[in-house]
């Protein structure tokens, strides 16, 4: 079996952190905080947003706004300090506990002892955690919110159950086949109209009588075995030759399937007769032309089955997926028809090397597949090393050319924590595929394993290197995305400024917060900074010399910002460049200011005496987001993504962003819409009053400041 790929140099580390998980948009999260301040929720907001979530806030210090913000939308979390006298936790669960509705409440207290922790969980908290643990506080919120979003996909799945049954339940009624359902005592529950013609009898209603009575009496007691067989779940569908009983008393041959299934939210046994039946199962069903195998719906079908029965416990198998290494190759070679040949001979040989009990099947063309009926992943593993060997050395002639392929078998075990059956497929896959490394050509075996969750906290020192070194060998660049406006450009071409680490596979480069979202190192964040603004200087003044007048949007840190020389550094730039300072506007984020308000006002007092300008982004989301605007008086605000994306999901959130956008604009501030994707949303926002817009749909950002602002 393979090994682990290290994971300890810096470019493993890279490809784990750009991986899918971690560049996913981020996750609009709706808080309610009880009894807490605007200063005490705005920490809990800065941590949230640097673990790639969007927290949307809303203070309520009583009951009657705790049930009016019920009413308002679903929420995902309530946090509230441990407080007597005060409405808090307590208070809020009982309301919730009324209301029946479904919210994780985590406790705050001033310190974490074993004994809060087990007066909150008796009072039915979700946990009871320090503020002080702010990463243990970010962990629980996270398995929090992963809990709740399982409750609400098991709630959707009970609900589209209940809705597939009905449907069964109806096609069952119009069905040409006899069906009957029958209950746990093996007594019927609903049987179709064609049953009723099948056995003569007149009325649907059958009189509490059991399906024994329309078997003939020698065949009950093996209808009996198979019916208990079914219900208990012990077999997949059962196919059995009977002789049934017409209530006239004469008797007909009949294939019975029986199988176990869902009628009206209760388990029983479906029975569908297929009356004067002496088919028998065709030779060439379900199996692949060209190798004899089982063709991939059939092993779709079985792998189905397979998951479904393993989920109670007890029924644990593995899946074994082989792909052959050079089936391109061989196809270029020997053509489709001598390749068909190898291919059935391989098949030969997996059917020599595999007991009947076990299922192959030819997935794709160089694809096959074995359902292994057996628990161990150890025999699994062994088994498909035998597989792999006995590939490797076998030669193959086809029209006087020899040849030889090797496989990578991927297994993967199937349980009662089994995902759905294409994506178990999919892990079967991954692992094979993961087998085909660069420094290897595949012709290997390897177990499927869950990758752990990325420890963020150990990989900063790791972090922080990565971009020290990028810094230093110009692995950095910055991209220009254009700030369009919706009314009028003034004369100015907008754009963004984007700092991103080259990649070879992500054209558009990496972004650093992907990895530096939970970092804390001041030194490493004023460097990325100070590299930035250096950069985006160098572009506006090379445009001023092109005539062309470009104002650039450059987003600082919070250790930028706090940094005392800053201003001083700034100033010296500005002169070097010889660039107007009315050119550039400076990005902070709203919870970043917030939190440390002081110092972000005398940054801005400061910038402002150097002419620049201000701009708050992630606006909206703080209870204080309307202080902060007063305290700031920002010349721009740009909205919190989430709020584009909720745009027109609800009636009262459109109501609640044009109200806010209102409040802004009597301000006399500008406003900005980011991640603007469709032409819908352009005519939205432009009716709104939206100054500025930016997205994809505009422009992705690019390396050069080439929009048209004035076509």
């Amino acid at each position: 079996m393979t090994g682990n790929v290290a994971t300890g140099s810096p470019d493993a580390l890279l490809k784990r952190i750009i991986s899918e998980k971690r560049q996913r948009l981020r996750k609009n999260v709706h808080i309610l905080f009880l009894g807490l301040t605007a200063a005490e929720a705005d920490p809990i907001i800065t941590l949230l947003r640097g673990a790639r979530l969007a927290p949307r806030g809303k203070q309520v210090q009583s009951a009657d706004e705790f049930t009016a913000a019920l009413s308002e939308r679903a929420w995902d979390l309530i946090l509230s300090p441990q407080a007597e006298g005060h409405f808090a936790a307590k208070e809020a669960i009982q309301i919730l506990t009324r209301l029946n509705k479904d919210i994780p409440v985590i406790q705050l207290v001033p310190r974490s002892t074993s004994q809060s922790l087990l007066q909150g969980l008796k009072a039915r908290m979700a946990t009871v955690i320090s503020l002080e643990e702010q990463e243990l506080l970010l962990i629980q919120i996270r398995r929090q919110l992963e809990h709740l979003e399982n409750r609400r996909r098991m709630r959707q799945a009970e609900a589209h159950l209940a809705e597939a049954e009905k449907q069964c339940l109806q096609l069952a009624r119009i069905s040409e086949l006899p069906i009957i359902y029958l209950n746990a005592d093996l007594n019927p529950l609903f049987s179709n109209p064609a049953f009723h013609d099948l056995f003569g009898l007149e009325q649907e209603n059958l009189h509490g009588q059991g399906l024994d009575k329309f078997i003939a009496m020698k065949d009950r007691e093996q209808l009996r075995q198979q019916l208990e067989a079914a219900k208990n779940k012990t077999a997949d569908e059962i196919r059995i030759e009977l002789n049934g009983r017409r209530i006239d008393g004469s008797n007909f041959l009949a294939s019975f399937r029986l199988q176990h299934a869902r009628y009206q939210n209760q388990d029983c046994v479906q029975v569908i007769i297929e009356p004067d039946s002496n088919i028998k199962q065709q030779t060439f069903e379900n199996l692949d032309p060209i190798t004899r195998l089982y063709d991939k719906q059939f092993m779709l079908s079985k792998l189905e089955k397979a998951v479904h029965k393993a989920l109670p416990g007890g029924a644990d198998c593995n899946l074994l997926y082989i792909k052959f290494d050079n089936h391109s190759t061989l196809l270029s070679e020997l053509g489709s028809k001598g390749c068909d040949i190898v291919m059935a001979d391989l098949a030969e040989l997996l059917r020599n090397k595999i007991n009947k009990a076990h299922i192959c099947a030819r997935l794709d063309d160089g694809v096959f597949a074995i359902l292994f009926h057996d628990p161990s992943p150890d025999k699994a593993v062994k088994l498909a090393e035998l597989l792999r060997r006995a590939i490797a050395e076998i030669q193959f002639t086809v029209t006087g050319t020899t040849v030889q392929t090797t496989c990578s078998i991927g297994v993967c075990t199937i349980n009662d924590n089994a995902p759905h059956y294409i994506e178990l497929l999919d892990r079967a896959k991954v692992a094979a595929e993961d087998i085909r490394t660069k420094d290897r050509n595949g012709n290997g075996v390897k177990l499927y394993e869950l990758k752990p969750e990325i420890d963020e906290v150990a990989e900063d020192d790791s972090a922080v290197q990565l971009i020290r070194d990028a810094l230093a060998n110009d692995k950095f660049r910055i991209l220009f995305q254009p700030v369009v406006g919706l009314s009028s450009a003034n004369g100015l071409g907008n754009y963004e400024v984007f700092l991103r680490l080259h990649d070879e596979e992500n054209k558009e480069g990496i972004s650093p917060n992907v990895f530096l979202t939970t970092l804390d190192n001041a030194e490493t964040s004023i460097s990325m900074d100070k590299w930035v603004i250096e950069k985006a200087f160098c572009q506006v003044a090379d445009k001023l010399k092109e005539q062309q007048r470009s104002r650039v949007f450059i987003n600082l840190t919070t250790r930028s910002f706090q940094n005392s020389e800053m201003l001083i550094w700034l100033q010296d730039q500005l002169k070097q460049h010889r660039i107007p300072a009315d050119l550039i506007v400076f990005q902070i984020s709203e919870s970043d200011m917030t939190t440390h308000l002081a110092q972000a006002q005398n940054f801005v007092l400061g910038v402002r005496k150097l002419g620049c300008k201000i701009c708050i982004k992630h606006f909206g989301i703080s209870e204080d987001k309307d202080a902060l605007r007063r305290k700031i008086k920002p010349e721009l605000i740009k909205l919190d993504g989430s709020f584009i994306q909720d745009l027109s999901d609800s009636p009262a959130a459109d109501k609640h962003f044009a109200a806010m956008i209102k409040m802004i604009k009597e301000s006399g501030i500008q406003t900005i819409a980011p991640m603007v994707e469709d032409t819908r949303l352009m005519g939205k926002l432009w009716k709104l009053g939206i100054d500025y817009v930016q997205g994809y749909y505009l422009q992705p950002p690019g390396p050069e400041m080439n929009y048209d602002f004035f076509e």
